[in-house]
């Protein structure tokens, strides 16, 4: 591979990525917003496009946990292999896609006065050549972050209820 194939091989990669943080204020202190958080299996029941969540090992918390994601919006399915990197309780979780969609997510809170969470939902996704590399992440950039502010209000509801 020659220099300069490198180079666009390197620009198309970056037009095929999606960055994004979507926050969400919600009324109730860290450990109740933590506690759904980290209940991996739960995330069906606040995420739209989150079908159904096996886990890929025996593992079911921390740094390890292996989650199987059937993923759909619209269309378009797939399974998202996650994979938990790491966790620092009460304040983030993050982890990483290593399917089909490569890339890293996580969850940042904090606590901007008692009794109040502030969520970060960060996503940095790469859209493969199948589903349309740089064109899809036009569009996707969009549709996921509808998607994830959505999920996110869904959440606040259900915590705040």
């Amino acid at each position: 591979m020659t220099e300069a194939t490198g180079r666009l091989r390197t620009w198309i990669a970056g037009l095929s990525e999606i960055r994004t943080g979507v926050p969400v204020e919600i009324d109730a202190p860290v450990d109740r917003v933590w506690a759904e958080v980290v209940d991996f299996a739960a995330h069906t029941e606040w995420m739209e496009d989150a079908h159904a969540i096996r886990f890929g090992n025996d593992q079911r918390e921390g740094p390890g946990t292996v989650l199987l994601i059937d993923t759909r919006i619209g269309p378009l399915r797939t399974v998202d292999r996650f994979e938990i990197t790491e966790i620092e309780p009460m304040v983030s979780v993050a982890g990483r896609h290593v399917g089909l969609f490569r890339g890293e997510g996580r969850f940042d809170l904090s606590s901007p006065r008692p009794g109040r969470t502030r969520l970060v939902w960060s996503e940095r996704i790469r859209f493969p050549w199948l589903y349309g590399g740089p064109g899809a992440a036009l569009v996707g950039r969009v549709v996921l972050r509808r998607v994830w502010t959505k999920n996110l209000a869904t959440l606040k509801r259900r915590v705040e209820t």
